[in-house]
């Protein structure tokens, strides 16, 4: 399987997940170097959700191409890219890029 590369959309699985963690088979936005995905055959991810929420963690797509919503940054986690059943979709837009890491580098 191809590693997923750094600032990909992905289609993925989150199951299994427990308590408020995002759950189900939905988009993520792949945030780890692509060294590191490469080499651990991990990555990390922050889902994305078609739930609009009013929370500074939540970051709409600016640009969507096939792929629209909001990216959960404070459900950041590691994953097993080669057992989630992992698809790359497209790769993000830079404003949301930016905005991303910005975000997770105020928790982090």
């Amino acid at each position: 399987m191809e590693a997923p590369k750094q600032k990909d959309i992905v289609w993925m699985d989150f199951d299994p997940s427990k308590g408020k963690e995002i759950k189900k088979r939905r988009p993520a936005l792949v945030v780890s170097r692509d060294e590191f995905n490469q080499h651990t055959g991990f990555c990390l991810v922050c889902p994305i959700t078609s739930t609009n929420r009013e929370y500074s963690t939540y970051i709409s797509i600016k640009h969507p191409q096939k792929i629209e919503g909001e990216v959960v940054a404070h459900q950041l986690r590691s994953i097993d890219y080669t057992t989630r059943n992992l698809e790359i979709i497209e790769q993000c837009d830079m404003l949301t890029w930016i905005e991303v890491t910005e975000v997770i580098d105020m928790f982090i």
